[in-house]
């Protein structure tokens, strides 16, 4: 396809985007299309995006693979692996930075909420502290800890010394079950249990463990689940 003809095709796509910004009626090789757009000059992007899907089986599948695997489907270079591969880390931030922005955490929706949108693509397993003021504010979330598929390594005296530096008068914790439900453990529940005690043991009530998983979120105060006292 000549350069004119590639360049008035890419500008009816990003004309049609300017229609449909919301991308209702796109489909998802053809979302992908318009991405590479603005990372792949003067090149037909349709046949690289249907080969992405191809090689991956869906769009969320695109968007989770490593930069290493997406480079090795023709003609994605490191700069079209680097485009695809921020997308879910910017989505975390923006979904991170718009849920501290509402009212304090202080109802089991909104702990859910920005919990679940911690874990947007994130495929390993990771422990999240979030520490809160004495009105449930949010005052930080951070990683305390990152495994592989399937495990973490949990060690309270870095979540005690986290609150007391931040002089957080509360804490939710959370961790994600990447590929599978949120249900949990009895590993899951002895953890939240014996982390309520030192808690407690400071005066710092833990409020929440939320577990996300790809049915959704667990919370064990809401299932009175290793929060009740012993």
């Amino acid at each position: 396809m000549p350069d004119e003809v590639h360049t008035g095709h890419r500008e009816r796509m990003r004309q049609r985007f300017e229609r449909d910004s919301d991308m209702n009626g796109f489909a998802p090789h053809e979302a992908l299309e318009l991405l590479l757009t603005y990372a792949i000059p003067r090149k037909d992007t349709n046949p690289i995006a249907h080969r992405l899907i191809e090689r991956f089986g869906s769009l969320h599948a695109v968007l989770e693979a490593p930069a290493d695997e997406l480079t090795a489907v023709p003609e994605i270079g490191q700069r079209a692996a680097q485009l695809i591969t921020m997308l879910l880390p910017m989505f975390r931030l923006y979904e991170n930075d718009r849920l501290k922005a509402r009212v304090r955490l202080d109802s089991y929706r909104l702990v859910r909420d920005y919990c679940a949108a911690l874990y947007h693509g994130v495929t390993v397993e990771k422990f999240y502290l979030l520490s809160l003021d004495s009105r449930l504010q949010l005052i930080d979330a951070r990683v305390i800890a990152e495994g592989t598929l399937d495990e973490v390594p949990v060690y309270p005296r870095e979540i005690v010394a986290t609150l007391l530096r931040l002089n957080a008068s509360g804490a939710v914790i959370s961790h994600n079950h990447p590929g599978q439900t949120s249900a949990p453990s009895e590993a899951d529940i002895a953890l939240t249990r014996r982390l309520r005690r030192v808690l407690d043991d400071l005066g710092i009530p833990l409020h929440d463990h939320v577990i996300v998983g790809t049915d959704g979120t667990y919370s064990f105060a809401q299932a009175k689940t290793g929060l009740a006292p012993q």
